[in-house]
């Protein structure tokens, strides 16, 4: 067999759907390959917002032999948002890994995810591998730990029922509302289908016109979604810790802006954070230019509230494939074609950590090597601040 057989293309809905699954299950078979088999067909791919246009499956002697696949959705940066291909479910057959065969799938997919309209890509990655690709690392895993004795022991109020199927049309605008301005939150609906039950369980609760207020998600003892008032889930998540005699409940991908965060850490709690040089999160830009017209009101909304707001002139971006110049003038900033002046930041992947907000700029920067000339330090620190970036697991992929 000779790697040069490898065709490359996007799998089609129905002649490549079965044999796709099939690899997919076998790679990520930990609950069994006929669950996984059956997640595959009725809600992780069929019925999502699975791109089949932009995921890219390899074929050789006839089968399938790697898959890349693609989720489209919306991710916030402050107030905009820019389209993002959430990668997922990559898999090379087994017999045939060791080969090279996903690095060229990869190196198919990334103009073609660009072609395909897409701003950025995020994965959740194995260590050591994707950064070769360009992605960097977006952000680290938190979990925050509060023993059952720190919860509430006062009767949810009011009383929830058990979620047998998601309501996700009521569902979207609640969490909308929730994170209208948390950055690497995804704008809901994301997928179509209930993905997050199976062996979660869930609670909802409404208020007393019969409207959505909240709702837990969780596996195990680990609340992996949430919305509403922050003591109302800590109150529901208490009764079920008892109940289920859990000694603590563990929050995982809990935004940092949200208020159940700040809530849980203004009492008693523990948090663990893992950072991965190359692994876990990572994100990469496909189209510089595109993301930062679709950000621009929102950096635009920064420089009008800071000290900088009367500043003019040009700030010039770099990236490792892409240069953009950046106009900024009365309190308004906007993209243009124009010679790099004197004010520029020039970087590697490590642009997309700026946009993101991974941490505080300079801290980027000095740890990427990035150049900051002319003024651009201080607008990095106006234009590029920390954010704190997390997506939800509900939206995972």
């Amino acid at each position: 067999m000779s790697s040069d057989a490898l065709e490359l293309a996007s799998p089609h809905p129905k002649a490549d759907r079965e044999e796709m699954f099939d690899i997919i299950s076998k790679t990520f078979s930990g609950d069994g390959y006929f669950n996984f088999l059956n997640r595959c067909r009725n809600s992780y791919i069929g019925g999502s917002h699975y791109d089949w246009g932009a995921s890219v499956i390899g074929r050789m002697d006839g089968k399938v032999v790697t898959h890349w696949g693609v989720w489209g959705y919306d991710m916030r940066i402050g107030r905009s948002s820019v389209r993002v291909a959430g990668i997922g479910a990559v898999s090379t057959h087994g017999e045939y890994r060791k080969r090279r065969l996903m690095s060229r799938t990869i190196a198919r997919a990334l103009p073609g995810m660009r072609e395909a309209g897409y701003d950025m890509t995020l994965l959740f990655g194995i260590d050591d591998y994707y950064h070769r690709f360009g992605y960097v690392r977006a952000f680290p895993s938190t979990t925050y730990i509060v023993a059952v004795g720190q919860l509430p022991t006062d009767k949810p109020a009011p009383r929830c029922r058990k979620l047998k199927r998601l309501p996700l049309a009521e569902m979207a605008p609640v969490y909308n509302r929730r994170s209208a301005d948390l950055t690497a939150t995804a704008v809901r609906p994301t997928y179509r289908k209930a993905v997050f039950l199976g062996d979660q369980e869930g609670l909802f609760w409404r208020d007393a016109k019969g409207k959505l207020a909240g709702w837990v998600l969780t596996h195990g003892n680990t609340c992996v979604d949430h919305a509403g008032q922050p003591e109302q889930v800590l109150r529901v998540l208490g009764e079920l810790a008892r109940k289920r005699a859990w000694p603590d409940v563990r929050f995982g991908a809990l935004h940092h802006g949200t208020a159940l965060r700040k809530r849980i850490t203004a009492g008693t709690c523990r948090s663990e954070t893992h950072y991965t040089r190359s692994g876990g999160a990572m994100i990469r830009t496909l189209d510089l230019r595109r993301a930062l017209e679709k950000i621009s009101p929102e950096l635009s909304r920064r420089i009008a509230a800071s000290h900088l707001s009367g500043w003019r002139g040009t700030l010039a971006v770099s990236d490792a494939r892409e240069r953009v110049v950046l106009k900024i003038g009365g309190g308004e900033v906007g993209v243009i074609d124009g010679p790099v002046g004197k004010n520029a930041i020039r970087g590697g992947q490590e642009v997309a950590q700026l946009i993101i907000g991974a941490d505080e700029p300079r801290a980027v920067c000095a740890a990427a090597g990035m150049k900051a000339t002319g003024e651009a330090a201080r607008l990095l620190d106006v234009l590029f601040p920390a954010q704190h970036p997390c997506l939800a697991g509900a939206d995972r992929f």
